[in-house]
């Protein structure tokens, strides 16, 4: 089962997550060939590479 942080991140960049309240014959009839096919992957934006960690060797 996966685990969930006690504290999600506040930024607005962070992945949201919903609860389904669709059963997964529900979920498979919403997705048609058609919506597939125009279906559009959600832009990801990666946090910007800071210096290292102090303690590294």
């Amino acid at each position: 089962m996966q685990q969930h942080p006690k504290d999600p991140p506040s930024s607005e960049d962070a992945v949201s997550r919903r609860d389904l309240n669709q059963t997964r014959e529900e979920i498979l009839e919403y997705w048609t060939k058609e919506r597939m096919a125009e279906a559009r992957p959600r832009e990801l934006r990666l946090p910007e590479p800071g210096p290292p960690p102090a303690d590294q060797d």
